[in-house]
């Protein structure tokens, strides 16, 4: 069987990239079909066209169509560009399919989820963001009536282009439900595998360090975190708070640091080994405004750290239940400080809900668990 992922990049140190590449690694190894992964987007100079190391059986192939090429545009230009791009992508999809006789597209919820249903073999989605995140980047980034109901035809725009779909595949239960209300019934809960399985992670002395871990971007909710460490950098100077991960909002974070004064925060950008750092530390949280699953949160437990997090949709509720972390209103700074203060000063309760966590994340998340989940309903198919 030839199947065929749909991802706008893998230059990236994303989630998505990360997880992709890690489960079809595991099917190269495993299964006998052939896997190809299609990109959309142009790799950036100097980049790597593929962050993560990748089976040398699984071929990659770029079409650089670029659909970011008209961002800073005026509205209309921007709309006419984006479709005349995705005309070109739908014929060279459909041709590629053709021509390389692919049994199985798998969608990971990029541009081509518009008209996956149309394509000339096998289809199904597999969606990393929750079902409302359209809207939910809209409402990070703007307020007002306009975008609110932008976010909600966004979202309903999605929906209409899944409900067709042979098979959905998401991360949560409480996702899941949403799509089930929404009106799509071949609905699927399949978790990500974590990144740290079959790593040799060498034990680390645990500093004083508080650790969050993602992409400097307004979901993830770095600047509400920065709010929320001020009280705690005042109180307890011998701790740090550590960001790991790189992007867009660099210079607002650092901008923000330098207002508040704060000595005791690193942006330590992207890193080689994301491993070490959380065996290095002492705590985690997670800020975000919303998340599809939160893999930073499963890969945290699963290295025996304590977590907080704000209780955003979708995911963290789902990881930390039964007692296996904090969890904190979305959104509230304060309780957020005030939980990070507890955890620090309570380190043996802290060491009890680490080591629960850590046994539920091993025994849950693992790929001998998540992968014969993905390969039965791969060859359901057929």
């Amino acid at each position: 069987m030839n199947i065929l992922y749909c991802i706008p990049h893998l230059y990236n140190a994303g989630g998505m990239e990360r997880v992709l590449t890690q489960k079809v690694n595991r099917l190269a190894a495993t299964t006998e079909h052939r896997y190809t992964i299609l990109t959309t987007e142009r790799t950036p100079e100097g980049q790597r066209e593929v962050f993560f190391p990748l089976d040398e059986r699984v071929q990659v192939v770029a079409l650089n169509i670029d659909f970011d090429a008209d961002y800073t545009k005026p509205l209309l230009t921007k709309w006419v560009g984006h479709m005349r791009r995705m005309r070109i992508y739908k014929r060279a999809l459909d041709e590629f399919i053709h021509a390389q006789h692919i049994d199985l597209c798998i969608s990971l919820g990029g541009k081509e989820i518009a008209f996956l249903h149309t394509l000339p073999c096998r289809t199904m989605a597999e969606i990393h963001f929750a079902m409302n995140q359209r809207a939910q980047l809209l409402a990070a980034n703007h307020q007002g009536l306009f975008w609110s109901m932008l976010g909600r035809i966004r979202t309903r725009q999605l929906v209409r282009a899944v409900q067709p779909l042979e098979q959905l595949v998401v991360l949560t239960e409480a996702d899941k439900a949403d799509w089930l209300k929404a009106g799509c019934t071949h609905v699927t809960v399949i978790p990500n595998p974590c990144s740290l399985d079959g790593q040799k992670i060498p034990m680390k002395p645990r500093q004083k360090t508080v650790l969050a871990v993602g992409r400097l971007h307004e979901q993830k909710g770095f600047d509400l975190l920065l709010r929320a460490w001020g009280p705690i950098a005042e109180r307890h100077p011998d701790w740090t708070l550590r960001i790991v991960g790189e992007g867009p909002k660099r210079a607002a974070l650092e901008q923000q640091i330098r207002g508040q004064g704060l000595q005791q925060v690193v942006l330590a950008g992207r890193v080689s080994d994301v491993a070490a750092e959380y065996m290095s530390a002492s705590l985690f949280v997670l800020s975000s405004r919303y998340e599809g699953f939160g893999m930073v949160l499963s890969e945290a437990m699963w290295s025996g750290l304590p977590c907080v997090a704000f209780d955003c949709p979708q995911g963290p509720a789902e990881l930390l239940a039964d007692e296996r972390g904090w969890l904190v209103p979305n959104g509230d700074i304060d309780a957020l400080t005030a939980q990070i203060e507890y955890v620090i000063t309570h380190p043996d309760e802290a060491s009890e809900r680490a080591k629960k966590a850590q046994a539920f994340a091993q025994a849950t998340y693992s790929e001998s668990v998540i992968m014969p989940k993905w390969i039965e309903l791969i060859e359901s198919r057929f």
